[in-house]
């Protein structure tokens, strides 16, 4: 697992090389999207870090508290000690990178407010509250049963 800023330095270094930032919005959705297709494909978290259902969607407190300080537009990665990301991440990473990285902040928010969705279901318990990844991986393994279908 890792600590979702390092996910989301690994998403801010990528944007830089197509010459690009990204809004701290899409910084936290596609950090969470990352997540969710990892436990859909693995069956095991991405993340250690705390997500938490705000109203404009599913946010990692931890990556929100770290790049907020950048503004709307986020293009310096946060310093950290990062360990290595082995291939098969950096494959995955660049995956979601190229199918979700070209969405815009309300793009990719407004997936994760889908009806049923993960984000939904904690808000119904209230803004802040703890998203499960039980909740997320059954989320994700829906998906890839209606794009199969």
């Amino acid at each position: 697992m890792y600590d979702a800023r390092q996910v989301a330095n690994w998403f801010v270094r990528r944007a830089a090389q197509d010459g690009r930032s990204l809004s701290i919005m899409s910084l936290l959705k596609l950090t969470y999207i990352a997540h969710g297709w990892h436990l859909e494909i693995w069956k095991s978290p991405l993340l250690n870090n705390r997500i938490e259902a705000w109203q404009r969607g599913p946010v990692i407190p931890d990556v929100y508290h770290a790049f907020r300080n950048q503004g709307v537009q986020v293009s310096t990665p946060v310093p950290l000690s990062e360990s290595d990301v082995p291939d098969y991440h950096q494959r995955f990473f660049e995956d979601i990178f190229r199918l979700y990285g070209h969405l815009d902040a309300f793009q990719l928010s407004d997936m994760t407010h889908e009806p049923g969705s993960p984000w939904e279901s904690a808000s119904r318990r209230g803004h802040y509250a703890l998203m499960f990844d039980d909740e997320i991986r059954r989320h994700y393994e829906a998906k890839r049963s209606e794009a199969a279908g």
